[in-house]
């Protein structure tokens, strides 16, 4: 199926894969390297995905990958390849928060999405409905079928994102895109009459599966028809008195519904101890939404019988890399 891919094409395959995920996409050609600019119209979220067609993926090239991220302070970015990656562009990445994707995830991300006519599209004469194979020649084309699937969006909001490619400025932090996930927000609370106050400084990650220690055999798939979202945070006590710290308080809102964080076996990411003054706590959690669905972290008074003032704050820079945890 994969192998059929028009290598010229790939980064045409790879802005199309996102596109039909529900993203606005737009290639750039820099000096023989294809990036693909991510952006979801109805969030604002955006992103960075560096195709490459072939070939071993080393650590080098990761490495250099995230320090373009680092220089125009995008906080997120993956590698796509139809080829392989080596053992150290894996570790690199590991330690970079770099998303690394190959052709074995890319069968399974086409499979999971009922996608696999996808490479069918783009197999042999180059791909893409006549094009001649330049992924440059496919930006405009690409462009106005993301209007056209987002009349209410207009296009300028794409090419403003080219634009600013173009001209060496990429993007501001962004959420983790890679699974298609949609933003992950959240929300501080200021009730009346707090006698206590939390500053969480967090982020998070949205993916298919866990993999905490891979080392083991435990690996935590989400869910049919839902994606999982790891949340990282340090907790501080920024009030006069010991406060109630419960992983149940802390909750994901998606769509209307609430969801409660979810278990995973032999890893416990949090501690119900109270926190003492001036204390911060690092931990984590993780919760279960369905696919493709935007979410805020949220702090639920009833769970600690305390009335307390929670600040969340997102520092992108967080990693939430689970074998980091």
């Amino acid at each position: 199926m994969f192998e059929s891919i028009d290598r010229s094409a790939f980064g045409q395959f790879v802005a199309e894969l996102w596109q039909r995920q529900g993203w606005q996409t737009q290639i750039k050609d820099d000096d023989g390297r294809i990036f693909v600019a991510l952006q979801r119209p109805e969030t604002g979220e955006e992103g960075l995905v560096w195709a490459i067609a072939d070939g071993e993926v080393g650590g080098q090239q990761v490495q250099q990958f995230r320090s373009l991220c680092d220089e125009y302070d995008v906080g997120e970015g993956a590698i796509v390849t139809a080829g392989t990656f080596s053992e150290h562009a894996e570790k690199v990445a590991q330690g970079t928060g770099v998303e690394l994707l190959d052709g074995e995830g890319i069968e399974r991300v086409l499979q999971r999405k009922e996608l696999t006519g996808l490479a069918e599209q783009y197999g042999g004469d180059g791909g893409g409905g006549g094009s001649d194979g330049s992924p440059l020649d496919a930006a405009t084309d690409l462009a106005s079928r993301a209007a056209e699937a987002t009349s209410d969006v207009p296009l300028v909001a794409v090419v403003v994102v080219v634009a600013l490619v173009g001209a060496g400025v990429l993007f501001g932090p962004s959420v983790p895109f890679l699974g298609g996930g949609d933003a992950i927000s959240a929300e501080s609370t200021a009730p009346e009459g707090a006698n206590a106050s939390l500053h969480v400084t967090w982020n998070a990650k949205v993916t298919d599966s866990i993999d905490m220690n891979e080392s083991d055999d435990l690996v935590y798939p989400a869910p049919e028809g839902q994606q999982l979202v790891l949340v990282r945070m340090a907790i501080n006590n920024t009030g006069n008195g010991s406060v109630p710290l419960k992983q149940t308080a802390f909750k994901l809102r998606a769509n209307g519904t609430t969801h409660a964080n979810q278990t995973l076996a032999r890893h416990a990411g949090f501690l119900n101890l109270p926190i003492g003054p001036g204390e911060t706590v690092p931990v984590w959690t993780v919760f279960a939404i369905p696919e493709g669905e935007s979410a805020t972290l949220v702090y639920d008074q009833n769970v600690t019988r305390a009335t307390v003032e929670v600040e969340f704050v997102r520092n992108s820079d967080l990693s939430v890399n689970e074998s980091q945890l």
